[in-house]
């Protein structure tokens, strides 16, 4: 194997690590993109309840886990809202759906966005090791005729 073949291949052989490291990093990220977006879907969801409701009427709260409470509406216009950091703001129910909705759409911005770089590393990753596997096999068949 010549000195340059072996640079190559070791090149290919790099890069393709890399690029298996950088689909395995957004993969990541893709699937904490999908719980968050989940989970924001599933607070739409509760709110758009919400507004269907009068004050005092009761309706089942889902608290997580597949698990629901019975609870009363006191106030049905009004929620409070976590923004971050432990901080809640009180709204209204019209506010804290658009707020909601625009955080939907962002993280369905971002989804779509990570998913056609991930396509992109998918098939980067092909051709590398299409590449890394001709050129292997052309360094095996020089070493085998000498």
């Amino acid at each position: 194997m010549s000195n340059e073949q072996q640079q190559l291949l070791q090149r290919i052989y790099t890069e393709q690590q890399i690029t298996e490291s950088d689909i395995s990093l957004l993969q990541q990220r893709i699937e904490i993109i999908q719980a968050y977006l989940a989970n924001y879907q599933s607070g739409l969801m509760v709110l758009q309840e919400i507004e269907k409701k009068k004050k005092g009427e009761a309706m089942l709260m889902n608290v997580g886990g597949n698990i629901y409470v019975e609870a009363k509406l006191v106030n049905p216009s009004k929620v409070t809202r976590g923004i971050g950091s432990g901080v809640r703001l009180e709204q209204s129910l019209e506010e804290a759906k658009k707020a909601v909705q625009i955080s939907v759409e962002g993280l369905e911005r971002q989804y779509q966005s990570m998913t056609e770089e991930y396509q992109k590393l998918v098939s980067r990753a092909s051709v590398l090791n299409t590449q890394f596997q001709q050129l292997a096999a052309k360094v095996q068949e020089s070493t085998s005729q000498k």
